[in-house]
């Protein structure tokens, strides 16, 4: 006799082969399943198991039960697996040229990394930039202080997963999580010093760390587990590496998450090598695994970790507001903010105090990673059906960007029809000093899929199989 479940579990398989549930697709509650087929939550409950061991289904924490995609998934980017000596980056118009791309009206961006901020849970956000603008507090057109509004201080130290470990006077605000990441490398190291720093990377780092002047070393890293604790320990052993930035939960632009016992071994070679983390937190937010993977700087003791975040990816980037836990480096980081701007913004520290005393920041959070959850499947989707053959797609663990490894094809004439067609991408030459990623691209999931964007990925797999070498 079969088991109630396994029957309930077999009908909604049949339903999934059929088409009735596309790839992707949210199944219908436990609670519907319960209603539908007169059965306890539990055996409902028994079903859905049942359809996650068959690997035909997938759980959002909180959100519910999710089609998998239903054809062989596209395998994993490489890998390099080499190290190369410390170089000066050499080159800042590959940005430039982009951002300026950026600017003009009628292009379908397919690569900036920015977030959803349509979603109706900023609705709040917006209401409170209002209010606050109509009470006309001439407080908040005076200096801040220097280490930034103490109501915004408390409310980042109040949602923090880590809050017995520090202090709301442990924090130190920033414009943005760009600014605090600066304000750290500047704080740990000086001159040509040589920075380790995860391969691929972003561009806003690389940039950084050409204006500042630091050597960099770029460690291989692992699509799945992050970057490479072995190359790390070689760096440290071969050189005299300063300090590491690197983005252990929700990586861009692989969106990996380092395991907690890597994360772990890090701090180790850190400590054994008396090198700095700077640890960028500025996604974590935004991975799909609850509660949330713990941060690199909640197991360190020593002071060896500098925490930066910031709101830019979680909310919006026009709020402009970040954090840094700088630990030892505080007054170093303080002076170094003083020299740069002084005093932040108050209006939008002050919105964005409220909107977390308010209780909206938690709520935004998870409309957010199950949207962007979604939205990751069907773009996966349409890169398989789009792209050439032989095409490689990371399988992010949260955030919001794909990398993707594409087969060989000439750069110059694919940026060239691209530019045409009006679409533009990054692509893996912005990720790297050294140019290990020819045939690469980043490509950003937190938007939905409208027909221009829709259009845009066709444009783009199409061009890919034109241009291939």
């Amino acid at each position: 006799m079969v088991l109630l479940y396994k029957q309930i579990a077999q009908t909604l398989q049949e339903k999934i082969h059929r088409g009735d549930f596309l790839s992707g697709e949210k199944l219908p509650s436990v609670r519907e399943i319960g209603r539908e087929h007169e059965v306890s939550l539990t055996t409902a409950q028994l079903a859905y198991r049942e359809l996650e061991k068959m690997q035909l289904i997938y759980a959002v924490p909180k959100s519910g039960y999710f089609v998998i995609p239903n054809k062989t998934e596209a395998l994993l980017p490489k890998a390099v697996n080499y190290i190369q000596k410390p170089v000066h980056i050499a080159q800042w118009n590959p940005t430039i040229d982009f951002l300026r791309v950026e600017e003009r009206d009628n292009i379908t961006s397919l690569s900036c990394a920015v977030p959803n901020i349509d979603n109706k849970t900023l609705e709040p956000l917006w209401q409170e930039m209002n209010m606050l603008s109509r009470r006309k507090n001439r407080l908040m057109l005076e200096y801040d202080c220097l280490q930034g509004l103490p109501a915004l201080r408390e409310q980042i130290h109040h949602i923090s997963d880590h809050k017995t470990l520090f202090t709301p006077d442990d924090i130190v605000t920033t414009t943005s999580g760009h600014q605090a990441l600066s304000l750290s490398i500047q704080a740990s190291t000086q001159g040509d010093d040589v920075i380790a720093v995860e391969s691929p990377t972003f561009p806003g780092l690389l940039q950084t760390l050409y204006g500042l002047g630091r050597r960099i070393i770029e460690i291989p890293t692992d699509p799945q587990t992050g970057i490479k604790l072995e190359r790390v320990q070689e760096a440290f052993h071969r050189w005299s590496v300063k300090a590491i930035v690197v983005t252990p939960t929700c990586n861009n632009p692989m969106g990996c998450s380092m395991p907690e016992t890597h994360k772990q071994q890090l701090l180790q070679l850190a400590t054994q090598y008396g090198v700095t983390i700077i640890e960028n937190d500025i996604l974590a937010g935004l991975a799909y695994e609850y509660p949330r993977p713990s941060t690199i700087q909640s197991l360190d003791s020593d002071g060896q970790v500098i925490l930066c975040s910031s709101f830019s990816k979680t909310i919006a980037p026009g709020v402009r507001t970040g954090w840094v836990i700088p630990g030892k480096y505080k007054e170093k980081v303080m002076h170094l903010k003083y020299l740069s701007h002084c005093s932040g913004e108050i209006f939008m520290q002050q919105v964005m105090a409220n909107f977390l005393r308010d209780g909206h920041y938690f709520p935004h959070l998870r409309a957010m990673r199950q949207h962007y959850s979604e939205l990751q499947c069907q773009y996966r989707e349409l890169v398989e059906s789009h792209f050439p053959p032989m095409t490689r797609i990371s399988r992010p663990q949260g955030g919001f960007s794909l990398w993707v490894e594409h087969p060989p094809v000439d750069n110059r004439k694919l940026m060239d029809v691209l530019q045409r067609n009006k679409v533009i991408v990054l692509t893996g030459e912005h990720f790297s000093s050294d140019g290990c990623f020819t045939h690469h691209l980043r490509i950003n999931y937190a938007l939905p899929l409208l027909p221009r964007r829709l259009n845009g990925i066709k444009i783009l797999g199409e061009t890919l199989k034109l241009t291939r070498l």
